[in-house]
């Protein structure tokens, strides 16, 4: 279960979530969940002669800037699963450093949104086809999308403004998407201020773009 409000910008966010666990009971875990703003993915190319995640780690610091627009020293974990090419997620080291000083020992970890939604509807195929998922919250929108398990794109857009739809069909003409398109789950606000809600009922799951 968690609890939710609506603020606007990373300040406000943080008085609202430093408010929300002095009223949590001694003891309990806390478990933070972000928008694909904080946590954005990125995919590293194949590279010969990588000896070890060190190196791995290195090659994705030197691409934040240039994939993400997130500063060189934001926080980077990168999937163990995927081979080549790999994904990486790198974390708004802003938004990292007040969550940490709040959550303190009761910090259990951060995600990203859109993980959940990968893990409630799934975004790969196992007959190897083109496949994919988008998912929006008030901010921006993650694209991904897979040829059989493997992840060919994963990028985050910033909406500014603009319909997530609109954004998802810009994004997936211009990475040539699956021809019937991808499923679009947006982040459902309305359900959420003030209330204790299951983590996916914060889902609404839209039409193919």
């Amino acid at each position: 279960m968690l609890a939710a409000a609506k603020v606007e910008g990373r300040d406000a966010a943080l008085v609202a979530l430093a408010a929300a666990v002095r009223e949590l009971p001694r003891g309990t875990r806390l478990q933070v969940t972000v928008s694909g703003t904080v946590c954005r993915p990125f995919l590293l190319p194949a590279v010969e002669g990588v000896a070890s995640e060190a190196e791995w780690q290195a090659i994705a610091a030197s691409m934040v800037e240039e994939s993400t627009g997130l500063p060189a020293e934001s926080p980077l974990w990168l999937d163990g699963v995927q081979a080549a090419p790999r994904l990486a997620v790198a974390m708004d080291p802003a938004w990292r450093q007040g969550i940490e000083a709040i959550g303190g020992r009761s910090l259990r970890g951060v995600r990203p949104w859109w993980a959940l939604a990968i893990e409630s509807v799934g975004s790969t195929r196992a007959d190897g086809g083109s496949a994919g998922l988008a998912v929006a919250d008030s901010e921006s929108l993650v694209l991904l999308i897979a040829e059989g398990d493997t992840y060919r794109v994963a990028q985050s857009y910033a909406l500014e403004g603009e319909a997530p739809a609109a954004v998802l069909n810009r994004a997936l003409v211009s990475h040539d998407g699956p021809a019937d398109g991808v499923p679009l789950i947006e982040f459902d606000g309305v359900a959420l201020p003030g209330q204790r809600v299951d983590e996916h009922l914060a889902f609404r799951k839209g039409g193919v773009a």
